[in-house]
């Protein structure tokens, strides 16, 4: 009780000191914890199935890797006679499968509403640990005519009334509301609208169609997938290798394609850099702690000095700066969680961190930084005084005034981590408004998407329902084209979405040669026109079998720089040429960080691809026109709600993560900046103090306020070339290593590190100079006197 009275009256005594340190510890521990919980978020994605160690996805493979690896269902959807499904083995407890419809309209009371539907069995429910809200989970989709709704969008259907026993309209497929389903308690990579029976699909569709399996418990993967190949080479099938892959380690994967909108995708690159700003942040704080901490130790030298004097063992004294720190890193983390949970709304809505984390976490993490920190930040002061001699401590006694040079070290060690962080927010501010700025080789300006007809899970349409189609689609063309307000339109999809559909990729060779992974779209005739995109060669496609080749493909088939003339697809068994009719420019399917795509066009007309959305280029002038015009088009004869975007704001949207980036690194270094100027400011105040008789002695002898200010400001510049000259290439050599993998990017240019010298400069002399006035201002006479 005594030491924690001690403790605490040792705070109060230097409360300035105490409040600066609190202050900034707990601006660092913030930004630590809110960066930590959304990678320890993004990191556990699908850890919420209590049995996710044990739960795997079915990898098709092809022979010679000739396509990438892709999530597919072992379901024989080929109906192949006497087919055994891989999965039926011993070491799987149990599996089942399910398919993916985005985007489906559903009806209540004659009002359409936009779902993600999965179409499974009562299994799917027992596999993984969706919590079921209401209903009999062991007879949740045993039931044709039942369907299971997630509590959101139950929410959205039905309010606040029950949604058990109401009636939706699926595909004229009248379903009764028998479950619901809640919020999981970790991030899931796989979400749902409403579950229905797969008796409801007579025909599964050939894409997003997976098969997930629940293993033998200690079973090892390697074991299933070994003899999963073992099967496959005895069977001697080809195109029907099946590997399993961990559920839970899905979410980060890149390599295997995943289907079309069905899985969430995460970004290892993003979760490393955020690991790399949180360990920067959490140093700048616990700099500043030590270094201002060393300040007050400073100024208690003679109090440290005479208990050592007195025979305090080396354990008290580390009791002593251990409780100190402890109450000092308790205020700093109770600010923190205030901080975080006050500036809630700007971590979704301004740096879009969204973590999913359960409670045990944040206390975990709490307790884990309260414990270590104090030892931490004590070390340094209990080595320095317990390793000198007890006659040394005597002879320091008296002596008021020391060099602080450790603590120099430490803001050195501010300045270069807060330039690094301020250099990095530039230079992802500038990258990312490079790549906005290229031009991708399309019109992105003013093409404006609707969706009339959404897509159905139906995998046939009888007579009636192809004549509407087709009237509907009549009745849009004519309409839009009796109007000034647009341009050009047609129906399908925009460049950057042609990789998205595992449907468009194709094996494609020159006969006789290697074949290679192509992306092969159909288009409509007016698509090339929509979008700007220049045709070379002998013209359009006309038959059925003529195509187009981007740049990209037109290089990858060119032989002794002779063009391509002719290409075979694997389309089926027996093959299928391809007569190449002409090329493109090489326009932009993908992210800019990645190499583009070979893309090969096929053109038919408009009723092949009116399950598209509308795309239409709108005249100048008329945007706002443009929107009322298809909305009142729409609600005549659209599905669903009228949605509408614009291609400039998908392509941004392709950019959203690199946008993130930027602006965390931005809010992170102005936090890095005001922590280091606390700290700063706490030790040109201890500086400062020490030298008022310097500063009076020098004004006596005619010194200016000027010269003062140059020669106090002198050590704290010198200090930050320092940090600069180390921080410089450091981050040069992190920026480059950073963009190998990237085909487009910026240059580094010289003016980054400039901008951040200046600002953390400048923002580091606003902070100095109004006590280094105020101690060049005061009376000599006083000073010396009080000397």
């Amino acid at each position: 009780m005594k030491i924690i009275l001690l403790a605490l009256r040792s705070l109060i005594r230097f409360r300035l000191y105490s409040a600066i340190n609190i202050m900034g510890l707990a601006l660092s521990l913030a930004c630590v914890i809110i960066i930590s919980r959304y990678v320890y978020s993004e990191l556990t994605t699908d850890h919420f199935a209590s049995n996710h160690e044990r739960l795997f996805l079915s990898v098709r493979h092809w022979n010679n890797n000739e396509k990438v690896p892709t999530l597919l269902t072992t379901q024989n959807i080929m109906m192949r006679k006497d087919y055994k499904n891989p999965l039926d083995i011993p070491e799987i407890e149990k599996h089942t499968s399910f398919v993916s419809l985005k985007d489906v309209t559903i009806e209540v009371e004659n009002k359409g509403f936009s779902a993600h539907v999965l179409a499974t069995d009562s299994v799917f429910l027992q596999i993984l640990d969706f919590p079921v809200l209401k209903g009999d989970q062991t007879k949740l989709l045993k039931d044709p005519k039942g369907a299971v709704l997630s509590e959101s969008f139950a929410k959205k259907l039905f309010k606040n009334q029950d949604p058990i026993g109401k009636i939706i309209n699926y595909n004229g497929q009248l379903l009764t509301i028998q479950g619901i389903t809640g919020n999981v308690e970790t991030k899931s990579s796989l979400s749902f609208d409403l579950l229905i029976s797969r008796a409801l699909q007579w025909r599964w569709p050939p894409v997003n169609y997976y098969s997930i399996a629940l293993a033998v418990p200690h079973t090892d993967i390697d074991v299933i997938n070994k003899k999963l190949k073992s099967t496959y080479d005895q069977q001697n099938a080809r195109s029907f290798l099946f590997q399993l892959f961990p559920l839970d380690k899905l979410y980060m994967e890149t390599y295997i394609q995943k289907g079309e909108k069905t899985f969430l995708q995460g970004n290892a690159s993003s979760v490393h850099i955020l690991s790399v700003t949180a360990l920067l942040l959490l140093l700048v704080g616990v700099f500043n702690f030590v270094h201002l901490n060393s300040v007050v130790i400073l100024k208690r030298r003679k109090e440290f000095s005479m208990k050592k004097v007195f025979g305090a063992r080396p354990a008290q004294l580390f009791i002593q700066l251990y409780i100190e720190n402890l109450f000092l890193t308790a205020f700093a983390l109770f600010l923190a969680w205030v901080i975080i949970e006050m500036t809630y709304d700007i971590q979704i809505h301004i740096l879009e961190i969204k973590a999913i984390v359960q409670k045990h976490y944040n206390i975990w993490i709490s307790i884990l930084l309260l414990l270590l920190l104090p030892a931490i930040t004590a070390l340094h002061t209990f080595v320095r005084f317990s390793r000198k001699p007890v006659i040394s401590s005597l002879q320091n006694i008296d002596r008021s005034k020391d060099k602080p040079e450790i603590k120099t070290i430490f803001l050195t060690l501010q300045y270069g981590i807060t330039l690094s962080l301020i250099v990095c927010s530039l230079f992802f501010i500038k990258q990312l408004n490079y790549m906005l700025a290229t031009d991708p080789g399309y019109r992105t300006k003013d093409i404006i998407k609707v969706w009339f007809q959404r897509p159905t899970s139906s995998m046939s349409y009888t007579t009636d329902e192809i004549k509407h189609q087709e009237e509907v689609n009549k009745y849009i063309l004519e309409t839009l084209q009796s109007s000034p307000i647009f341009e050009t339109f047609c129906f399908g999809i925009s460049p950057y979405e042609f990789p998205l559909n595992p449907l468009h990729k194709k094996a494609v060779r020159i006969p006789g040669g290697e074949w290679e992974e192509v992306i092969h779209i159909t288009i409509s005739p007016d698509f090339l026109t929509l979008y700007n995109i220049p045709v070379f060669g002998k013209g359009l496609p006309i038959a059925q079998n003529e195509v187009l080749l981007n740049e990209t493909a037109k290089r990858l088939f060119s032989q002794n720089e002779k063009l391509p003339e002719l290409l075979e697809s694997d389309w089926n068994a027996k093959g299928t040429y391809l007569l190449v009719k002409g090329f493109t420019n090489d326009f932009q399917t993908v992210h800019l960080a990645q190499h583009n795509k070979p893309i090969i066009l096929s053109i038919h007309n408009e009723s092949m691809l009116s399950h598209n959305k509308l795309m239409a280029a709108i005249s100048p002038g008329y945007r706002q026109e443009a929107i009322l015009f298809l909305e009142k088009l729409h609600n005549e004869i659209g599905q669903g709600d009228f949605e509408y975007t614009f291609v400039s704001d998908e392509i941004e949207e392709l950019y959203n993560k690199d946008k993130q980036v930027a602006i965390i690194y931005s809010v992170f270094a102005l936090i890095a900046i005001l922590i280091s100027s606390l700290g700063l400011f706490g030790l040109s105040l201890f500086d400062v103090q020490q030298r008022y008789r310097e500063i009076a002695i020098r004004k006596v002898n005619g010194a200016t306020t000027s010269i003062i200010m140059q020669i106090l400001l002198r050590k704290y510049y010198k200090l930050l070339a320092i940090a600069f000259i180390v921080a410089a290439p450091v981050t040069w050599l992190t920026i480059h290593k950073y963009l190998e993998s990237f085909v487009h990017k910026a240059d580094i240019s010289w003016w980054l590190f400039a901008i951040a010298l200046l600002l953390t400069g400048a923002i580091s002399l606003l902070t100095l100079i109004w006590q280094i006035r105020k101690a060049a201002r005061t009376n000599p006479a006083e000073v010396i006197k009080s000397e």
